[in-house]
């Protein structure tokens, strides 16, 4: 949670991915304790659970949850989904159905969740203007720590015990997750927005394919690379495009300067991790164990093993308890306990 000193010196940012800054709005939305139920988007299959969509826990376009509430006489535990993307695409109907090729199966992992009385949300949150974006990723991921504390402000309303939450995702919903659960609480008690006063501290973070640092320059060559020899000069000429949209900047000239510097401090979940941070469920086994920046497999640099095992290396010198998962041709590392990311949710929220 601590933020260590930061790295300076120009870099670039690279594949989109996730997270966001302090919300200051003014505006307040507290919208009324009803809540109007529909049918669910997959078959519960008998469970005595209820599903609401599109609440609304902000006044933008694209702030809205959706969420199922198991049916109990006591508060539940909550697990709130954010979904990948690259912060550019991607909603929350993503955990309708069954993804990455059969591998992850939202329905039966919902379903599973919501037998052991645990609500599961589903969030959507602002995108990245594919051109003269101005915020960077602290916008989205902003969005989503609102969510987090919009659902805290009405816990009650939706029966939730605000002590048992779980933030997970994937992709850019990873490192949104990370974000969140690692940094120090954001709550402000002096706020004028009730929403704002609640706190972001968490029970645990589940993050899939997902980034270790929002600091390219400062982390991904030096800590995340490191096997490839990659130089600065190397990750500028793949990731220049993305610059832009990762700090909200459009020029080097814009991206090499003390705010840049500061703002990249503030996305390095790697400085974010410390000793009291909450305990992690990390998996990065979809994508081959191979360069980077291969020229003939897309999608690798955001999504690469070795995120995972930087955050592992990291939370394990901390002393934060970890279940890491990462590697594929060759697996390089699999927690022995084999706990899936829904055991690993519903453990903590009954701790």
């Amino acid at each position: 949670m601590k933020i260590y000193k930061k790295q300076s010196i120009a870099f670039l940012l690279a594949i989109v991915c996730t997270f966001g800054c302090n919300n200051t709005d003014e505006t307040q939305v507290t919208s009324t304790p009803n809540i109007t139920f529909s049918s669910s988007p997959f078959d519960l299959q008998g469970i005595n659970a209820k599903f609401a969509k599109d609440i609304i826990y902000d006044t933008k376009e694209r702030t809205q949850f959706d969420i199922w509430l198991p049916n109990s006489n006591t508060p539940t535990g909550l697990v709130i989904y954010v979904h990948g993307g690259g912060f550019t695409s991607g909603d929350k109907d993503f955990v309708y159905s069954v993804q990455s090729g059969g591998a992850w199966d939202f329905p039966s992992d919902i379903r599973f969740l919501l037998k052991n009385n645990i609500a599961v949300a589903t969030v959507r949150y602002t995108l990245l203007n594919p051109t003269g974006e101005k915020e960077g990723i602290k916008k989205p991921m902003s969005d989503v720590r609102r969510a987090l504390q919009y659902i805290r402000y009405r816990a009650s309303d939706f029966n939730i015990n605000k002590d048992n939450i779980i933030v997970a995702g994937n992709s850019a919903g990873a490192g949104t997750s990370l974000w969140i659960a690692l940094h120090n609480d954001f709550a402000d008690s002096e706020n004028s927005d009730p929403v704002l006063r609640q706190s972001t501290r968490v029970k645990g973070v589940v993050a899939r394919e997902t980034q270790s640092s929002y600091d390219i320059e400062g982390r991904w060559a030096k800590d995340v690379f490191p096997d490839y020899n990659l130089t600065w000069s190397q990750i500028l000429a793949n990731e220049t495009g993305n610059i832009q949209k990762l700090y909200g900047v459009s020029s080097l000239a814009q991206y090499e300067s003390p705010a840049i510097d500061a703002y990249r401090n503030e996305v390095d979940m790697l400085s974010l991790l410390s000793s009291d941070d909450p305990e992690l469920w990390i998996n990065n086994t979809l994508r081959d164990v191979v360069n980077p920046y291969n020229p003939f497999i897309a999608d690798i640099p955001s999504h690469h093993a070795f995120h995972a095992r930087a955050l592992k290396q990291r939370a394990d010198a901390v002393g934060v308890k970890n279940i890491s998962y990462y590697g594929k041709n060759p697996l390089l590392y699999s927690d022995p306990g084999n706990e899936t990311w829904t055991e690993f949710c519903k453990r903590k929220i009954n701790e």
